[in-house]
């Protein structure tokens, strides 16, 4: 099946009304999300992924009253079938491993890509399920095959089953239920109960998780930023010239603490120094995206290829800008301002196709600009 690019998948409702009145708000159920959905990606799609290294996966059980997970990567012999259980595999990243689900990923767009994260998809037997839990992030569950029931509680605290091997929710009080068919979505805001048990044999659900990172390792991460970007003289020392005899010597004076204090207050960053740490946080790939560089290329066949294929950004790729700086994973573009509206095309739509009447001069520079891209596998070339 493929997805138009005009698809709207919030159903009768606007983006805007579900930005201003759902979005971290309360749980929304949207039927026919997507009318007569028949899912591309199917179980054995994920079986064969999960056998590679460097995919995040698990498989959860519950069995002998206990709720137990192994991860991945699994090999053909585990024979899923045979499992006397229901039992669930969920798979991260599949964007990063099939063209639908990136392309599904895309129908998301009106959240920014800053806050975007990745595609999971979860398979299950009937009765299969990871029991009840809560999210510290945004989730759009999509129903993508068979059909699975969503409990959803109201509770403000739970409790957590600490003998489990992951984290369920044991005083896990209902609210509301529903049972979703494929083309259905739920979405849930952040710390909101929910517990999905499948209904069928063939249960597949796409999950659209969303980047939240702890305000600790965005206060850490800058800590560690700015230290390799003080904008101080590294050469003062610290100085008392009016120093005088105290009577303990073993004693932090409060005009030492003082002076301490004074020069804590010194640190400063500026404008450009914050958007430039912000840009590459925001840009970091995940620890298991690994980018495989191709045989190299001179500028002038490159040059040639932009101007008669398409340059796309790999699935694993994150870039973003703020003005005109750019930045991707994790690493800043320098372009001339005038080149901006290109880097921007390529960051929005994750793909860019140049003109073939743009001028030679023009040509060069983007080519300069967009080469290294290529040669470190951040970006190819489709037909």
């Amino acid at each position: 099946m493929r997805i138009h690019h005009k698809t709207h998948i919030l159903g009768k409702i606007s983006v805007d009304t579900f930005l201003k009145k759902y979005w971290q708000k309360k749980p929304i159920l949207i039927r026919n999300a997507i009318k007569n959905f028949k899912s591309p990606i199917n179980e054995k799609d994920l079986f064969e992924i999960i056998q590679n290294e460097g995919v995040i996966s698990r498989l959860i059980a519950y069995k002998k009253g206990m709720w137990q997970v192994k991860h991945g990567p699994f090999k053909k012999s585990d024979l899923f079938k045979k499992l006397h259980m229901p039992w669930t595999v969920l798979v991260q990243n599949v964007n990063h491993h099939l063209p639908f689900a990136e392309s599904f990923l895309n129908l998301f767009k009106f959240i920014p890509y800053a806050r975007l994260d990745d595609l999971m998809v979860s398979f299950a037997t009937k009765k299969g399920s990871v029991g009840p839990h809560f999210d510290s992030y945004d989730v759009f569950l999509f129903q993508a095959l068979g059909e699975r029931e969503w409990k959803i509680s109201a509770q403000k605290e739970f409790s957590l089953d600490k003998k489990s091997a992951i984290k369920i929710i044991s005083n896990f009080e209902c609210k509301n239920s529903w049972v979703l068919k494929p083309g259905d979505m739920l979405y849930l805001p952040p710390n909101v109960g929910h517990w999905g048990i499948s209904q069928s044999d063939n249960c597949l659900t796409y999950s659209v998780g969303f980047r939240a990172p702890s305000v600790f390792d965005i206060q850490s991460k800058f800590l560690d930023f700015i230290q390799d970007n003080l904008i101080t003289n590294k050469n003062d020392l610290y100085k008392d010239p009016n120093l005088s005899k105290q009577k303990n010597p073993a004693e932090i004076t409060s005009n030492m603490i003082k002076k301490i204090r004074q020069t804590a207050n010194q640190l400063r960053w500026n404008t450009s120094l914050l958007n430039t740490f912000t840009g590459q946080f925001l840009t970091e790939p995940i620890e298991s995206a690994i980018f495989h560089p191709p045989k190299t290329m001179k500028l002038e066949i490159f040059k040639k290829n932009l101007l008669i294929k398409s340059l796309k950004l790999n699935p694993k790729t994150r870039m973003l800008f703020i003005k005109t700086n750019f930045y991707i994973n994790g690493e800043c573009i320098k372009s001339d301002k005038k080149y901006a509206l290109y880097l921007k095309q390529l960051a929005s739509n994750r793909k860019i196709s140049l003109n073939s009447n743009l001028n030679k001069a023009d040509l060069s520079a983007l080519g300069v600009i967009l080469l290294p891209l290529y040669l470190s596998g951040f970006a190819d070339f489709i037909q």
